[in-house]
């Protein structure tokens, strides 16, 4: 179905909103030049004029949405940074684990864009340095930094590995919910969620090393 909307935006605009629907819902592969072009009401040169080839616009697709949660992950790292008097560090991992909590819950295309970001985060990957350059390693040594301003006294090779398994944490939870919430008793979302996050929270903190929990 073509975009009626099409002609009140640029041809290259068209083309990266509707290839962003169709990618959410289907994959990298499960998507032919011809069902975008169709949608954005473009013709098939179009996508070769304007990004030479469907890996390009997948690519460009993939950046600016890693591109907006790492400025949404780093506004929220600076922020609580510059907070005074300074944040503790279970309140830094708190506003931290919440933040994916809360952003990646909230619209099946959420989902599915975490769907993506695992896909190539794995072998069947077709742009994983996008997913280490524009996303993960930004929000990591962010992270790490105002940890160890935090807690100037652990060595850095430690906390950037306890980075790496709070983010391991926070996706698996995420990803497996559903699963995860079957072994237990909670039987609605937003407690298990609760649950996710002070569980997450709590086990990173004593993983660090710190009292700073109940």
């Amino acid at each position: 179905m073509k975009n009626p909307k099409a002609h009140l935006k640029d041809t290259r605009t068209v083309l990266l909103e509707c290839a962003e629907k169709l990618f959410l819902v289907h994959g990298y592969e499960g998507v032919s030049i011809r069902q975008i072009t169709d949608a954005a009401g473009a013709n098939v040169a179009a996508i070769n004029y304007h990004f030479n080839g469907k890996m390009n616009l997948y690519r460009e697709v993939l950046a600016q949405r890693l591109d907006k949660i790492a400025r949404e992950k780093l506004a929220l790292l600076a922020e609580l940074d510059a907070r005074t008097p300074a944040v503790s560090l279970e309140q830094l991992m708190d506003s931290y684990v919440r933040s994916y909590f809360d952003s990646q819950l909230t619209s099946p295309d959420s989902d599915r864009l975490l769907q993506i970001i695992y896909r190539e985060m794995g072998p069947d990957a077709v742009a994983s340095d996008l997913v280490a350059t524009r996303l993960v390693t930004p929000v990591h040594k962010a992270f790490q930094k105002i940890i160890m301003k935090t807690c100037p006294q652990l060595n850095e090779n430690f906390v950037s590995y306890c980075v790496s398994s709070i983010m391991g944490q926070i996706l698996h939870f995420i990803r497996s919910r559903d699963v995860l919430k079957s072994l237990r008793t909670t039987g609605q979302n937003q407690p298990f969620i609760e649950e996710a996050i002070i569980h997450i929270t709590h086990f990173s903190l004593r993983g660090i090393g710190s009292t700073q929990h109940v």
